[in-house]
């Protein structure tokens, strides 16, 4: 199957077997000429399963058994995210809400409580939306700027649309609500673990310099909260401030 999607302001062809990558990707079909060019082999669907079965290891939980169609739309992503690194572009897993023209990302643990988070902002703080839920894109350039992509969690929360990113978050639960800054040096090792991390030495140094172009530029912060209305007014407060 052969269409044409647009993401962080490039044409990507896709090539794939199945149509479930197509219709994840609904929202951001074009029939413009693309930039660069994706296509998912039996192999990669087969190294997704792999990796799924490795990070089920790793977290010491049941492998949760994923069909072909799914896992290639894991692979036609990896292969996008490491294609974007060609155009400043990389991946950090978080969830991003936005007010206005202005966006943050939360990053946290799986089971923290991004979306849950999130949801707070959407039902409490007024003009909110949500631009990726999961895997949005960062793009590191005369703004640093988020995008939304299909790839948004399984609430399937996202915009396509680039925001200018305001700040990034390292979410956390507590018995009270606070926030507070931190240097970028504090957060750089949460935001190295929770960006895509390729295997390839030159992509990786591309991603560790373009988290590195961060610094002095996007505001840190950690974010302690009970997951009640009053997280998304403290959050909101400080950083709706800078």
């Amino acid at each position: 199957m052969d269409f044409t999607v647009r993401l962080v302001e490039k044409n990507i062809a896709i090539t794939s077997i199945y149509d479930q990558v197509k219709v994840l990707c609904r929202d951001y079909l074009t029939e413009h000429a693309a930039d660069f060019s994706v296509t998912v082999s039996p192999e990669d669907i087969a190294r997704e399963h792999k990796q799924n079965r490795r990070e089920a290891e790793i977290e010491r939980i049941r492998e949760v058994e994923y069909p072909e169609s799914y896992l290639e739309t894991l692979a036609v992503y990896r292969k996008i995210v490491v294609q974007m690194l060609e155009y400043d572009t990389f991946l950090m897993h978080g969830a991003v809400v936005a007010v206005g023209e202005r966006a943050w990302l939360f990053t946290a643990h799986p089971g923290t409580g991004k979306t849950t988070h999130i949801r707070l902002w959407l039902d409490n703080i007024e003009g909110s939306y949500v631009v990726n839920g999961d895997k949005p894109l960062i793009q590191i350039g005369e703004q640093i700027t988020v995008f939304g992509t299909p790839w948004s969690g399984k609430e399937g929360m996202n915009k396509n649309i680039g925001v200018k990113l305001c700040g990034i978050v390292l979410l956390e639960r507590g018995a009270e609500n606070c926030i507070n800054a931190l240097s970028f040096s504090e957060a750089l090792p949460t935001l190295i673990q929770q960006s895509y991390r390729p295997k390839d030495k030159q992509q990786l140094s591309k991603t560790l310099a373009l988290i590195g172009k961060l610094s002095g530029r996007v505001p840190m912060y950690r974010l302690q909260c009970n997951m009640l209305p009053d997280a998304a007014f403290t959050a909101y407060s400080v950083l709706s401030a800078e």
